[in-house]
């Protein structure tokens, strides 16, 4: 399964965003130049029908309301937009969904989980703040007369990814990371603890745009009548705010198990590829997983074929039981799949072979006992069974993470679940962690 790393629920790798200019989740982009004779495929023009999206003209005004400036982004099932709000004179991030999108239940759910969110569980859990909120759904038609949902939200600035790539090392530095980090995880302890759910705004840079200078460099190529513009770069802020948890287009209710299939290939637990019933552990193993990715530069498990570069199960497991060792026989059980890669005594049956590695061996970047801690962090996620992972509570109490904090502040341990920390407390002199991670 395919799919952008960093997408809350369908993985919780998460899309997650800093406040400071733009930022849309599921957003791509393509570098093909629309000019050269090479370029068949521009922006959505990838997909399998232009059709689908909403024919957006830049200048358009929306709901009578939202006037679009520029293009930041689009993915398989949306456009999003930079838009202006004539009641407010705010800047805006508006995603308009295909009008074929799959079901209007899918439509429906992720305005239910954003409506959800803004009355459940306690108001005064410090991770409600890191969970984005939405200002305004409606519907719209198309000239065509094609109905398309649309949502309303702050527009924020780059995602993680993109903070990771603007580095020449391509690696988030410790203390950058531990400070996002923390409040992923109170986020996510809100989110499954309060709200039982499994998987703000500087406008100064899009004010310095000149709207004339927008229309002309992102207006790339027109296809049977449908305008392709290329989504606008803002580049990096100077100065940033909270990390915000994105996009729940694909979230579900953690009380009950699920089965279907979800997660980008890499990023997938092991229930998911045995095809087992998940819950919240999926989101668990995730944060271990993009964790590990995001401060090595390199994937923990890719999953792929060595002579044909292709993913496939049995490679991803393979590199799982290699690092992990053998699965627990209890956990194989639950999965009518479990013999088609396992013996009966839980040994790996299948021809690819099992490359056995430490978890010592695997990391690179540290030493001594900065090495050890990390790696009992990680370690504390990325377990076979989901009962077995912490959960994100447990994980804001732990010793590499919290380490420097709690030093800084002079104070032994948080409270349980994360419940006794303030915004304050974990915005530790967050303009020098920018500016040393600069590239």
């Amino acid at each position: 399964m395919s799919g952008n790393p960093f997408c809350h629920y369908q993985s919780l790798v998460f899309p997650c965003f800093l406040v400071g200019a733009y930022s849309c989740s599921c957003a791509r982009q393509y570098g093909t130049d629309p000019g050269s004779s090479s370029a068949t495929l521009f922006e959505e023009e990838a997909e399998a029908s232009l059709e689908k999206f909403y024919p957006m003209t830049l200048g358009e005004v929306i709901n009578q309301k939202y006037k679009v400036v520029a293009k930041l982004g689009f993915g398989s099932a949306s456009t999003i937009w930079c838009c202006h709000d004539l009641v407010t004179s705010k800047y805006a991030a508006l995603k308009i969904y295909a009008h074929d999108l799959v079901s209007e239940d899918e439509l429906d759910n992720e305005a239910a989980i954003y409506k959800h969110l803004s009355t459940a569980g306690n108001l005064d859990h410090p991770g409600r703040m890191y969970v984005r909120t939405i200002q305004d759904s409606f519907f719209t038609r198309s000239r065509a007369g094609k109905l398309h949902q649309c949502l309303v939200h702050d527009l924020l600035s780059n995602d993680i990814l993109s903070l990771r790539y603007a580095r020449s090392d391509r690696k988030l530095p410790e203390a950058m990371l531990k400070q996002i980090l923390i409040h992923l995880l109170l986020a996510l302890d809100f989110l499954h603890s309060e709200c039982h759910i499994i998987h703000t705004v500087d406008s100064s840079i899009v004010e310095q745009l000149d709207r004339k200078e927008i229309a002309a460099s992102s207006l790339c190529k027109t296809v049977n009548g449908y305008n392709l513009y290329r989504s606008v770069n803002f580049g990096i802020p100077k100065t940033f705010g909270r990390p915000i948890l994105c996009d729940f287009s694909l979230a579900r209710n953690g009380q009950v198990e699920h089965c279907h299939d979800i997660q980008p290939d890499p990023y997938r637990a092991p229930e998911v590829i045995l095809e087992m019933p998940w819950t919240y552990g999926v989101d668990i193993w995730n944060v271990g997983v993009m964790v590990w990715d995001m401060f090595e530069n390199r994937r923990l498990f890719d999953g792929l074929d060595p002579d044909t570069g292709k993913y496939g199960n049995r490679f991803h497991l393979a590199s799982i039981v290699g690092l992990l060792g053998p699965p627990p026989l209890e956990f194989l059980q639950r999965s009518e799949y479990s013999s088609v890669y396992f013996d009966d005594q839980g040994n790996w049956k299948c021809l690819n072979p099992v490359s056995s590695v430490s978890w010592e061996e695997s990391e690179r970047n540290l030493e001594s006992v900065n090495k050890k801690d990390f790696l009992d962090f990680v370690r504390k996620m990325v377990r076979w069974t989901p009962e077995s992972r912490a959960t994100a509570s447990e994980l804001l109490e732990d010793p590499w993470l919290l380490g420097p904090f709690l030093e800084a502040l002079g104070r032994p341990q948080i409270q349980s679940g994360g419940r006794g920390v303030s915004e304050r407390d974990f915005r530790v002199d967050n303009e020098k962690l920018l500016f040393d991670a600069a590239p």
